[in-house]
């Protein structure tokens, strides 16, 4: 599985769970594809999606 396609797949879980899910644990393993993928491509679209979802 690529970053691209493990970020749209985590961006789509959390979005389609209430705001008051993305809490704890939800939200930990949510930051996991984030945190593996490399600084140089945190511009890129897709991973600037998943940073605003996790962040909510």
């Amino acid at each position: 599985m690529t970053f691209t396609e493990a970020c749209r797949r985590t961006v789509a879980a959390l979005t389609a769970l209430p705001v008051g899910f993305r809490t704890g644990l939800v939200r930990r393993r949510a930051l996991d594809p984030f945190e593996a993928i490399s600084v140089q491509h945190h511009r890129e679209r897709v991973v600037r999606e998943l940073r605003v979802v996790v962040a909510c």
